[in-house]
């Protein structure tokens, strides 16, 4: 029983999900877009939204998952002023960019002292109603009607007169097109349809399926791993070291001091 068997963590949940269907049937998420070429450029009026021509909506996550659930708090304020389709909802990490700075962390583009919620809540409102107007106004022009006529739900522009529909995906050529607006009025929270609601978390099914991609994930040609062994003093310092002993260790690259202590560098 001694024999170990090169299995990785993905490999072993596809095995275990095939053998009990029954935990994993009906979850899915769809892989990221950043990865996939789109039939038709998406929507893309600010840093955190996407609007696909197949009525996708991506919400770009710029705070980091830690179990305390901004993966589905955050597209939650963006989808309720958007007037979004939330079962159409998909989620992708941001990118390091200065577009994702957390003012409430010194304009760091990071993630702490639960604040995520609040830093978020103006802008990404904001960033939904802006281009829920847009959305609106390519609907009418579409059709040649007042603006005043239309309004959005559920990922749509209905004309309550005509009755005529016409849905977001259907409408991001056009709205492309409109200038973005300011200042537009955000909902009274008593119009609230998503927020405030009991939803299922978007970041579930991909950690039960083995899709979702972890840090420990990341593999690149000729990537090397390094742990640090470091003082058990708090400000101890690395007074001498032999590294005959770990270097004699399959797959160790080099041993070396660094400010914090010694570094062991390995294939993995």
């Amino acid at each position: 029983m001694s024999a170990r068997t090169p299995l990785t963590r993905r490999e072993f949940l596809e095995t275990s999900g095939a053998a009990s269907a029954g935990l994993l049937i009906g979850f899915h998420l769809p892989s990221g877009s950043r990865f996939r070429t789109a039939a038709a450029a998406p929507l893309a009026p600010n840093a955190w939204l996407r609007i696909g021509a197949d009525e996708s909506v991506l919400v770009i996550v710029d705070r980091s998952e830690m179990g305390q659930g901004v993966t589905t708090a955050l597209p939650m304020l963006l989808a309720e002023e958007l007037d979004a389709d939330w079962s159409k909802i998909k989620i992708e990490f941001a990118p390091a960019d200065k577009a994702y700075a957390n003012p409430l962390l010194f304009g760091m583009q990071a993630t702490g002292g639960s604040r995520s919620v609040r830093a978020a809540y103006t802008p990404l409102r904001k960033a939904g109603a802006a281009a829920r107007e847009m959305l609106v106004a390519a609907a009418a022009e579409t059709w040649g009607v007042d603006k005043s006529a239309c309004h959005a739900d559920k990922g749509a522009v209905i004309h309550a007169p005509s009755k005529r529909v016409l849905t977001y995906g259907k409408l991001v050529a056009k709205a492309a097109t409109v200038p973005l607006p300011h200042d537009v009025p955000l909902k009274d929270p008593k119009e609230w349809k998503i927020l405030g609601t009991r939803v299922r978390r978007l970041d579930t099914p991909p950690k039960v399926d083995g899709s979702a991609q972890f840090g420990i994930d990341v593999k690149v040609p000729g990537m090397l791993v390094a742990v640090i062994a470091r003082s058990p003093v708090f400000g101890g310092k690395v007074k001498s070291f032999d590294a005959t002993k770990a270097k004699a260790v399959p797959g160790v690259r080099q041993v070396v001091q660094i400010s914090s202590g010694v570094a062991v560098v390995a294939d993995g």
